[in-house]
């Protein structure tokens, strides 16, 4: 699950940087999102808000030590996408050795994604 500051804001940039598609969303009575469930391909995430003494956004410890590696159609037009939603970029996409197109970001939210395209679909991840 990914705790964040603004958790509306964060679906909505997963959907536009990802292709996120939502899934379900469970609110308080306050508007804030107590858990919500998107789907990136074959990928489920929970995403909700920060909420005290339950969880801790990443932002608000100062980063995350998690790196989150999706793998997605195209790599380059993904990091492109979130690029252009509020993403910084950490590290180009590149071909990897191991057989994956990879390039690394950080969302707008402090969370940090290896975002990955298999070269060749005849080997199995």
């Amino acid at each position: 699950m990914l705790a964040v500051d603004d958790a509306g804001r964060a679906i909505d940039f997963y959907r536009q940087a990802f292709g996120a598609v939502e899934v379900s969303r469970i609110e308080t009575e306050e508007g804030k999102v107590a858990h919500a469930e998107i789907k990136v391909g074959d990928a489920r995430i929970m995403v909700a808000d920060e909420f005290s003494g339950h969880n801790h956004a990443a932002k608000s410890l100062g980063g995350t030590p998690v790196i989150i590696y999706l793998y997605v159609e195209n790599a380059d037009d993904t990091v492109q996408a979130a690029v252009k939603e509020g993403a910084i970029s950490l590290r180009p996409v590149q071909d990897q050795p191991h057989g994956d197109r990879v390039g690394k970001i950080e969302d707008p939210f402090g969370h940090v994604w290896m975002v990955a395209s298999r070269l060749d679909e005849g080997n199995e991840r």
